[in-house]
């Protein structure tokens, strides 16, 4: 990754709908050379380009992370696959630390729902203890303010 790369990166983090036409311009490189770039960059998985929700507009007024701890010896890549599975989990993570084996997070239309979210968690046999954070204001979301010099 070159410094052309690195600019066509800041570009879109600032607009991810930019088109390589209005790249090019702002670069000074050709638009096949944006255009092949860009391709290379989303193959190789450095970036990609998708839709951010705001939940609350689909009425989705609670968001929740959960610390979810696994008995030991539990298999945690297992487990965290299988939450993976459950349409409620937008973010599921394995993590590093004295607590938690798992990082989870879910949207709710309402607290009733994460209480039955937590109900079924707790019959499974391989967690130890979940610890529930509800997020009632999120102050900064997403990878987009990465400067691109650090990367």
């Amino acid at each position: 990754m070159d410094g052309t790369d690195k600019k066509i990166i800041e570009l879109l983090q600032q607009d991810g709908r930019l088109e390589d036409v209005e790249i090019a311009r702002k670069t000074g490189i050709s638009h096949d050379t944006v255009k092949r770039r860009r391709k290379k960059l989303e193959d190789a998985d450095y970036i990609k380009i998708q839709a951010n929700i705001n939940p609350c507009k689909f009425g989705y007024t609670n968001v929740f992370f959960m610390g979810i701890s696994l008995i030991p010896g539990t298999d945690s890549r297992k487990i965290a696959e299988k939450l993976t599975c459950m349409k409620e989990f937008f973010f599921v993570s394995l993590s590093l630390g004295p607590t938690h084996a798992i990082v989870a997070s879910c949207f709710a239309r309402e607290q009733i729902a994460l209480n039955k979210i937590v109900e079924e968690l707790r019959t499974w046999k391989e967690i130890e203890k979940i610890e529930t954070n509800i997020i009632y204001e999120v102050l900064k979301s997403g990878y987009r303010d990465i400067p691109v010099d650090d990367l």
